[in-house]
């Protein structure tokens, strides 16, 4: 018996059999649905989660500790330098480096307003101030794009190298000291002033007092547009020669605060590594977007295994139907091998129609699983559930997955067709001739 013929038998028995097929198939197709529907909406959250990784591009920063790892969790302080910082800079696949001495002044005056614990930024001029991914990361953020933009400077001008007597103040410390007209403070003096605690028995340091020329503004969708004052590094410096009674801070200690950006998410290992081997301690989320997909592959897998679960079921309900369909051809089966039919010929074509009820029970699900996942699709867009927008797919069904749950199906259902199509098999034509 050629298989075509057995295909066609199998389809003819079938069509015979409506409401028994019906029924095995729709347990059947219940699976299907699950394992189709459960690994799209695993892929689509997949998906967007990645989406939202590469969007989120000060992923590529790496920051730089001054402290070089002794191993077992101990370090020592490593100072980073201009030489340091030079060799970050040349590292293959590095965008831009940011360096800079953090510090904080008890009191700020401009414009005759008053401010209180200020942080100062002292930059490396010859470097970055900024970093290009800080900026496309503040683009993505569609509410704080609207609302801040994306330039780094709202008034005025960057603190241009070598200028050691101007500063940048944040958007955020101008309206903590209530200047909302932002252009007004260009070129005015800011008036910065570091004093220590009075302290009993102890003769008090006379205060250090800054005048600075305020050159430009920084917008607050920035993280330097907060309460910040940014200066060069040499201001900074100053700053904290005052409080640790020191000289020369910038050859001594070197830069506190240092960012080294990666061209792309997939260059962050590669340069991250460099920069361990100069004997720095490093923090990036390297490997960050490899574990992501991992947890979420697992998360796929899970939820593809209750359909598969319903599938193995299923095939209980095949097994029942190919019995019965034994049990109703036990004449026919006698006549065929009475013919010449071998055990061999009987088996397959049971085994062929078990497959087929597999088929159309796959082939149904999967039809259903694509038109109901395309519907949720455009209900969840609509409705801007979970903040799924246009293009995105929160069930995101591959034809890899369609066919790969054919097949499975019908290999499940053709493996529990074995038992009836044994018993078939087996059956002796002279007996089975004498049923009625």
């Amino acid at each position: 018996m050629k298989l075509n013929d057995s295909v066609k038998m199998a389809f003819s028995d079938l069509s015979r059999r409506k409401l028994r097929t019906a029924l095995t198939s729709f347990g059947i197709a219940i699976g299907a649905i699950l394992v189709i529907a459960m690994s799209g909406l695993g892929q689509g959250i997949q998906t967007i989660t990645n989406d939202e990784i590469k969007q989120m591009d000060t992923f590529r920063d790496i920051t730089v500790k001054p402290q070089q790892d002794l191993g077992s969790g101990k370090t020592k302080d490593k100072k980073i330098d201009q030489d340091a910082l030079n060799k970050f800079k040349d590292i293959k696949d590095v965008s831009g480096v940011t360096a800079s001495i953090n510090t904080t002044v008890t009191d700020t005056k401009l414009d005759g307003k008053a401010g209180k614990t200020v942080n100062i930024k002292g930059d490396n001029l010859n470097f970055n101030m900024f970093m290009e991914g800080e900026k496309n990361q503040l683009k993505t953020n569609k509410k704080k794009f609207k609302k801040y933009g994306d330039s780094y400077i709202v008034a005025g001008s960057e603190i241009k190298q070598g200028d050691n007597t101007s500063v940048l103040v944040g958007q955020g410390y101008l309206n903590k000291i209530g200047i909302k007209n932002y252009k007004s403070v260009i070129g005015k003096t800011i008036e910065i002033k570091v004093q220590l605690p009075k302290m009993q028995g102890l003769v008090q340091k006379q205060p250090l007092v800054i005048n600075a020329k305020v050159v430009g503004v920084v917008n607050k969708g920035f993280n330097d547009g907060e309460n910040m004052i940014i200066t060069a590094d040499e201001m900074a410096a100053k700053i904290q020669e005052y409080y640790m009674n020191s000289k020369d801070y910038i050859n001594t200690k070197g830069y506190d605060s240092v960012t080294v950006e990666a061209k792309s998410m997939d260059s962050v290992s590669k340069v991250n590594k460099e920069i361990k081997k100069m004997g720095y301690v490093t923090v990036s989320q390297e490997g960050y977007a490899d574990r992501m997909n991992a947890v979420l592959i697992i998360f796929k897998v899970l939820l593809m295994a209750a359909g598969v679960v319903v599938l193995l079921v299923a095939s209980i309900g095949v097994i029942n139907t190919m019995s019965m369909a034994v049990y109703e051809k036990t004449k026919s089966i006698g006549i065929m091998k009475a013919q010449g039919a071998s055990r061999g010929n009987i088996r397959t074509m049971f085994v062929v129609q078990s497959g087929s009820l597999g088929f159309v029970g796959a082939a149904s699900g999967a039809v259903i699983a694509i038109v109901g996942g395309a519907i949720a699709n455009k209900i969840i867009v609509a409705n801007n559930i979970g903040g799924i927008e246009k293009g995105m797919n929160l069930i995101d069904i591959r034809i890899s997955t369609v066919v790969f749950t054919i097949v499975f199906t019908v290999a499940v259902a053709m493996i529990a067709g074995l038992v009836p199509a044994g018993k078939a098999a087996k059956l002796n034509p002279v007996d089975s001739l004498r049923c009625e």
